[in-house]
């Protein structure tokens, strides 16, 4: 049986740890330049600072990147669960954007970073 002293605490966590995610997230800079890498490769690094689409087709697998206003996207992918498409903008330096099914990562570098990585 749940108590309210259950749910409170259960609250006061989810309060907390968004509060902390909110915090750590300020001190990021801007990205430079933004890392492909497929199956562990790297396929290719590119600027932010000009708005381009690079088209990833390696192994039957088809994943869209675009660069507009200095953030980047998953803008298309063939895999199944489109969690990379659905993720958004990235921006800073050490954000990823990841698509397991299609083995491509999207690394933001360059500016100064308080940490190695972020996610959403």
């Amino acid at each position: 049986m749940i108590k309210k002293a259950d749910i409170i605490l259960a609250v006061a966590l989810i309060i907390v740890g968004l509060a902390m995610s909110y915090i750590l997230s300020f001190g990021q800079a801007t990205g430079q330049q933004l890392i492909v890498s497929c199956d562990g490769e790297k396929f290719g690094s590119y600027s932010l600072f000009e708005d381009k689409e690079i088209i990833i087709d390696r192994d039957g697998h088809i994943n869209k990147v675009t660069i507009k206003n200095g953030v980047v996207s998953m803008s298309f992918s063939d895999c199944h669960g489109q969690d990379c498409v659905h993720q958004g903008e990235i921006s800073l330096s050490g954000e990823t954007i990841i698509c397991l099914p299609n083995k491509v990562v999207l690394e933001i570098s360059g500016g100064d970073t308080k940490y190695d990585t972020l996610s959403k």
